[in-house]
Order: structure tokens, then sequence, then C-alpha cells
């Protein structure tokens, strides 16, 4: 499974979110593909997450089952309203999928 059909299967399966000050990228990481979701709230301060796709050897899923299950741990976190802002360490929120 390659990373761009990860991509695309994400891109397809995700419903846009209006909010503004959102921005959602991807990348690679060590061979798997993550999703940043970062948002500059009103007082400045970047809050996000992001979702890492780890295809695990033997497991019998397709890119889209992964591009819709990130698309919907997405929409799910963006649903909560208030995303998390960055830990002590610095980094983001993490979840895997």
């Amino acid at each position: 499974m390659n990373i761009s059909d990860l991509q695309q299967a994400f891109d397809a399966a995700y419903t846009k979110d209006p909010r503004e000050g959102l921005t959602i990228r991807h990348s690679q990481e060590d061979g798997h593909f993550r999703i940043e979701v970062r948002h500059q709230d009103a007082d400045g301060e970047l809050r996000g997450f992001d979702v890492v796709i780890m295809p695990t050897e033997g497991e019998d899923r397709s890119a889209e089952d992964y591009g819709q299950a990130a698309a919907q741990v997405v929409e799910q976190e963006l649903a909560y309203g208030q995303l998390p802002a960055r830990g002590e360490d610095g980094t983001f929120k993490r979840i895997v999928v």
C-alpha cells in the first residue's frame, strides 16, 4: 500500500470543515502517512492533533478503509470544538489509525 493511495483515500472520505484558521496537511513519517490538523484559535494559540496511519502486516484493510478511518477520526476530533493544545513537551496529541 503506498502513501499516495492513503492520501487519495483520506481526501475522498474527509468532509471539509469550514472553520476559519484550520489547516490540514499530509506528510510522510518513517513510511507512515501523517495528517496534521492545526487551528489558530481566537487567542492566537495554535491547537491541534496528528493522525498517523500505520498499516500492519497481514491486516486485510485497503487504502480506502484506512482513509475512511482517518477521516472519521479527524471529523470526530473537530466536532469536539476545543482542540487540544500542545503538550508540555511541545508536541501535539497523536492518534494512530
